[in-house]
């Protein structure tokens, strides 16, 4: 997006106020972070909050903006380093929660970039060699071969079947396998490219930009947090961790009290069995990174839980490769859609479209019978078919269902994220985090906090990128010495399975805008898991322990602060939205299921209750938050929900 004079002038004094020049270090506009953010605003779809974004710009170099931050009447960027990096303190820690969103999203963006933008002429740039990283490891099977055929329109297409899956993921991979494998005509549409891996490599920039909506950007409307959803051929199964957790039982009777009974019975079982033999979920590849030691050894000083975690991989390295996995696995070891029921579809005749972006079902007589759609290159795509199955993930599903004409109270309701950050702590020895398992081992201490509502903890693979994330900025040398130590930093998520969501809604243009606030009752849980992480790095031997708060929350066990201090830091900076940085994995129930148009958005059955023939088979259906990884729930309900549709629709 080209940028004004002085847009680009007040861009660029931001992005060298977060990270400028010194030590050896170089300053972000040196790496070109200013025009790679300027890009990225590409990958935004809404244009009101590109709008807002430029409007930022040209009121950040006003002398009337340091007038009111500091009391300067002086441009931004001709003050001196310091007072610049007093008007972003006074963001960051703003009573105005639009301020304070502003500063986490340019904090994220800025910092994310500056460790992830290669040197010029596409070398290993200057930062990954300050931390110690060694950066992407390369493609590993340059010769493997695109098992699947999937096209990317290049005219405008007329097409016809028996039903159209819009989204490739955990859902719509399953339901296509199941219903083509019936003998039913399927056809796919997939609003992301097909990447597979002979195009993975490890490259962070590349991989959020290829794999990720919005190129890893994507948030809620107040960016208090951040969405990670693949948006590619086989959507998040390609980037997930490989984590698979069946539906726990006492979330399976809760949701069938929601008026959905087979959930609690032996038809979803036999779902999950499929799912899980198809996916070659297993304990046989838990290798404990020298990362996942570090939590296992706080677990077991405490005499806290600690079990294996079930994968879904074959042959998995399990060492330095298997780090980079949330940018595509480089050796096919995880079984994602596009090794398993995409192949399967495929086999069985579906064909498969990417690049292909659903605008509306077309709806006649209160029936569905079609779906237009538009190309990346704007090619119109219309498929005429006898039923539809949406499952384009739990913010873009209730969107299609509202550009659709669906006014059922609960579409878009009750959003769930399973909020998760990382508590940092910092240890002598030398761990280089980004390598090992992503996550072989896990805990449930905290999970029945008040009920079945707590959180688990899970740790990731911490490549520079995940850190920069959530690494608090105060000023610029403080947050370099806490980037470079990295190789002896683990992050110890905090996953809370939240009780109380939020909403989808559409925007004028029919884009999806999503909003969400922690409610007192999961902010509790969420304060409680953070105190719970700080307890494991403690007894595991961190010498330096910290939150991922606006503000430094922060103690050094033995020497400064304790855990009491730390809470209280932590309780002082707030929970508030944008007082810390959030991130969800987990994007759920924004369509649910139940017994009644009153309490839910479709049937048991996927039925949207006010069209025939439209069902929903992704997150979007879970009557609430699962408390574990999604993927194994999400492939059973479209498992049991697609055979049961199956079963019901005349073939061609």
């Amino acid at each position: 997006m080209k940028l004004s004079a002085k847009q680009r002038r007040a861009l660029e004094s931001i992005c060298d106020t977060f990270a400028p020049a010194g030590d050896s270090w170089p300053s972000a506009s040196e790496l070109g972070v200013p025009d790679a953010i300027a890009r990225g605003l590409e990958f935004n779809l809404r244009s009101a909050e590109r709008t807002q974004f430029l409007q930022l710009l040209d009121f950040w170099d006003s002398r009337f903006h340091s007038l009111l931050a500091i009391g300067r009447y002086r441009s931004f960027s001709s003050l001196t380093p310091e007072a610049r990096e007093w008007v972003l303190l006074s963001w960051a820690d703003s009573n105005l929660k639009r301020r304070r969103a502003a500063f986490q999203a340019l904090r994220k963006v800025i910092g994310l970039l500056y460790v992830m933008l290669p040197a010029a002429g596409g070398g290993k740039s200057a930062v990954c060699g300050k931390l110690g990283y060694p950066g992407p490891l390369g493609v590993q099977r340059a010769d493997a071969q695109r098992a699947l055929r999937a096209v990317a329109p290049a005219t405008d297409l007329d097409l016809y079947c028996d039903v159209c899956v819009i989204g490739s993921g955990a859902g719509g991979a399953t339901a296509a396998a199941v219903l083509s494998a019936a003998g039913h005509d399927v056809i796919v549409l997939e609003s992301g490219g097909y990447f597979d891996d002979a195009d993975f490599g490890g490259d962070a920039l590349r991989g959020f930009e290829r794999l990720y909506a919005e190129a890893g950007n994507a948030a809620t409307w107040d960016h208090s947090v951040n969405l990670l959803a693949g948006e590619c051929l086989g959507g998040g199964t390609v980037v997930n961790y490989c984590t698979s957790f069946r539906t726990p039982d006492d979330v399976r009777a809760e949701w069938a009290s929601t008026g959905v009974p087979w959930f609690a019975g032996e038809e979803y079982t036999r779902s999950l069995d499929a799912v899980c033999a198809r996916l070659s979920v297993n304990l046989e590849h838990n290798r404990v990174s020298a990362r996942e030691q570090i939590l296992q050894r706080g677990l077991q000083a405490l005499g806290w839980h600690c079990a294996a975690m079930p994968r879904n991989v074959i042959g998995c390295e399990q060492g330095k490769i298997c780090g980079y996995c949330g940018f595509g696995c480089a050796i096919g070891a995880k079984q994602s859609a596009v090794k398993t029921w995409l192949a399967d579809a495929q086999d069985a005749g579906a064909r498969l479209f990417v690049e292909t972006r659903a605008e509306r079902v077309r709806v006649e007589a209160g029936t569905a019978v079609g779906v237009e759609a538009r190309t990346r290159r704007d090619q119109r795509v219309s498929v005429r078919c006898k039923a539809v199955v949406i499952a384009c993930g739990a913010i873009h599903t209730p969107a299609l269902l509202l550009r659709s004409g669906l006014r059922n109270e609960h579409i878009g309701r009750h959003l769930h994220l399973h909020p998760v950050s990382n508590v940092s702590g910092i240890f002598r020895e030398e761990i280089r985090p980004w390598e090992g398992t992503m996550q072989a081992v896990y805990s449930d201490q905290f999970r029945f906090l008040s009920g079945n509502h707590g959180v688990k903890y899970e740790t990731t693979a911490l490549q520079p990128a995940i850190q920069a994330a959530v690494l608090p900025w105060r000023e610029p040398e403080h947050y370099r010495s806490l980037l470079r130590k990295l190789p002896h930093t683990v992050g110890i998520g905090t996953l809370l399975r939240d009780r109380d969501g939020g909403r989808v809604t559409v925007d004028r243009e029919g884009r999806a805008v999503s909003h969400y606030s922690l409610s007192s009752f999961d902010r509790k849980h969420l304060r409680h898991g953070f105190i719970g992480a700080a307890r494991i790095l403690e007894a595991a031997g961190a010498e330096l322990i910290f939150s991922p708060h606006a503000k430094w929350c922060a103690y050094e066990p033995g020497r400064r602060g304790s855990l009491g201090s730390f809470a209280q830091t932590m309780d002082a900076a707030g929970w508030d939205a944008g007082r810390l940085a959030l991130f969800s994995f987990h994007i759920m129930g924004s369509a649910r299921m139940g017994g009644s148009p009153k309490t839910s958005a479709t049937n048991p059955e996927g039925q949207t209750w006010e069209v025939r023939n439209l069902y929903v088979m992704d997150g979007s259906a879970f009557p609430n938050a699962s408390g574990v990884n999604p993927m194994i729930s999400i492939e059973a309900i479209a498992h049991r929900n697609a055979s049961a549709l199956a079963a019901r629709l005349p073939r061609s």
